[in-house]
């Protein structure tokens, strides 16, 4: 009969079917390293995928991904798909300032996305 360490929480299985404890604080930690990783690559430019991407319905000014997941901006109707190096500025979670003709922009909801396809 073997013996099992009685930790009065759930045990957690592996794969290989062994019990491990729970370590809430290494996940805490290591959530908090994710956020500052973000931070960074949000510095760099790159799009981390927290939200949806931006369009104003004033101006048309979009905002895209390129393929190596950096984020850009261009007119709507542009024929040139360069980024103009304009950035959305972020007013609350929801909305955000258009920095070609300050109106407020709002992240899209589920519906609206799924409206569009």
């Amino acid at each position: 009969m073997s013996r099992v360490k009685k930790t009065g929480r759930p045990a957690k299985h592996s794969a290989n079917g062994r019990t491990k404890p729970s370590h809430m604080g290494d996940l805490i930690e290591l959530f908090h390293h994710l956020e500052k990783v973000k931070q960074q690559a949000r510095a760099l430019g790159i799009f981390t995928d927290d939200r949806e991407l931006l369009a104003c319905p004033s101006c048309g000014l979009l905002e895209d991904v390129t393929a190596e997941g950096l984020l850009v901006t261009y007119p709507k109707d542009s024929k040139n798909i360069e980024d103009t190096g304009l950035r959305f500025r972020q007013l609350d979670t929801e909305s955000f300032q258009c920095p070609a003709c300050g109106d407020t922009c709002h992240v899209p909801t589920e519906e609206e996305l799924r409206a569009e396809i």
